[in-house]
């Protein structure tokens, strides 16, 4: 049965309609995923920045310094911002040969200006293995921190300091900044994208 050139008329421009609305829908879909794809990254990307060693990198702040009877390594976040402050300590014999698995290490963190210390306890647990000494602090200041890591053992009592700088990082109210452009884009291309539908629903 053949249409009418009539019929075939409407055909086509129903034809047409249903391509351009899939185009739009396709359009507007890819268009959120891109801008909700980069808006996701400003906000993991905080935590990642102000992370410690393993993620962020780290520095060396003690290398293979004999301290008493011990020689330690020790290293901190690089780099180190508001939150939390990572210490890792390796403690080994005078020789540099043998790790000591069996010490008490901690660490004692003191804002340079004055204020109350964060002490915490380094242990193998937060290091992941048998060997290393990891102590987790919080700092909630940014400045210069006096560090003191504090070794016990068999051997006798030792201790080393250093100074760290606490950084204020990436902030929320910085994630929020850069997202709000994203946002009024996503809004200004999904009436866009309505307006376009509706005119062609009208013709």
């Amino acid at each position: 049965m053949r249409l009418s050139i009539y019929d075939q008329g409407l055909a086509i421009v129903r034809s047409a309609y249903c391509v351009r609305k899939i185009t739009t829908h396709y359009a507007l879909r890819t268009t959120v995923g891109v801008l909700l794809t980069v808006f996701l990254f400003l906000v993991v990307a905080q935590p990642l920045f102000a992370s410690g060693p393993g993620t962020g990198g780290s520095k060396i702040q003690v290398d293979n310094e004999a301290v008493g009877p011990y020689m330690l390594v020790a290293t901190s976040p690089l780099p180190l911002t508001v939150g939390q402050m990572n210490v890792w300590v390796r403690v080994m014999d005078t020789a540099g040969e043998n790790a000591l698995r069996d010490a008490v290490v901690r660490i004692e963190a003191t804002p340079a200006g004055g204020g109350e210390p964060v002490i915490g306890q380094a242990t193998h647990q937060n290091a992941g293995n048998a060997i290393d000494y990891v102590a987790h602090l919080p700092v909630e200041r940014t400045g210069n921190w006096d560090v003191k890591v504090m070794i016990e053992d068999e051997l006798g009592e030792a201790e080393v300091t250093f100074t760290e700088t606490v950084t204020g990082g990436i902030s929320t109210g910085l994630i929020i900044g850069l997202g709000l452009p994203f946002v009024f884009l996503l809004l200004v291309v999904g009436v866009y994208m309505w307006r376009r539908s509706a005119s062609a629903v009208e013709e």
